[in-house]
């Protein structure tokens, strides 16, 4: 089997998989009315001071890069086809499809519950999304620097190559951004009300896209498997946590189209003939 035969199982299989375990129906589902998240401490001046916080990591960026002695798992020719790929599994590219996957899964979910403006209150998914990437990457970025770690490529007989970019391994920075949309709509999903299967769907894209990413950065000798698997973890539990900082609140009032009288004539004559 060749190389873009196989990377296209790789992708299928992940995606496949994890959509099948993350759209089964919901346990009990009830009728109760659909919900959303909330803004961090149900104020706009929260969410403010929580996107500042979340970005600020992202200058861990151009801080020095570590060279420590830590090796990779094993030597590993570079895959730069395996490497195109996961750029739009994981990574900017791959963050922004998964993103806008979840803005258009959300908004059918919030449509399918009679809200009038759907797409516009799928952006509040849309801005924890954001804040999630931007707090894993940073963490990653400072993680990075401090490790050190050899990429597989650049692992030749107990040593590594000559350029920053050979060291900053450990975590993957493909994979834990996509990780943390993954955490912000497993969070969403098991605490939904209503008709939660789009919500679990949704996870099941941005984990499938994670898994996908995680297999190819491997197979591309960009990562040891503990560097995706670092990058899993981190990424996750930083949606998780951002998840569980927006409360659930019932959206059903948000309904203007439902009205319990008929609506009044737009004009009325009260002259005689």
């Amino acid at each position: 089997m060749n190389g873009p035969r196989r990377a296209a199982v790789v992708i299928s299989l992940a995606l496949s998989g994890a959509l099948a375990l993350s759209s089964r129906p919901a346990l009990a589902l009830d009728d109760a009315a659909p919900n959303g998240p909330d803004w961090v401490f149900s104020d706009v001046g929260g969410e403010i001071v929580t996107a500042i916080v979340c970005a600020a990591p992202l200058s861990m960026a151009l801080f020095p890069q570590t060279r420590s002695r830590w090796g990779a798992w094993r030597t590993w020719e570079a895959d730069r086809f395996y490497g195109l790929l996961s750029d739009f599994t994981g990574a900017a590219i791959g963050s922004a499809l998964t993103m806008t996957a979840g803005y258009i899964i959300e908004g059918r979910y919030y449509q399918l519950a009679g809200l009038s403006a759907p797409f516009t209150r799928s952006l509040r998914t849309s801005i924890i999304d954001v804040e999630a990437v931007a707090l894993a990457s940073g963490l990653s970025f400072g993680i990075k620097r401090i490790a050190g770690r050899c990429r597989p490529r650049a692992w030749k007989e107990g040593k590594c190559g000559d350029l920053d970019t050979d060291y900053d391994a450990f975590p993957s920075g493909h994979t834990t951004p996509v990780a943390a949309l993954a955490g912000v709509r497993f969070v969403l999903a098991i605490n939904s009300t209503g008709d939660r299967a789009l919500r679990y769907a949704a996870f099941g894209v941005a984990e499938g896209m994670t898994l996908a990413t995680a297999v190819l950065r491997v197979a591309a000798g960009a990562h040891s498997w503990e560097d995706v698997l670092a990058g899993w973890v981190l990424g996750t539990g930083t949606g998780v946590l951002l998840a569980y900082a927006h409360p659930m609140v019932d959206v059903s009032q948000e309904r203007p189209f439902e009205t319990s009288q008929p609506l009044a004539p737009m004009f009325t004559w009260a002259g005689s003939f």
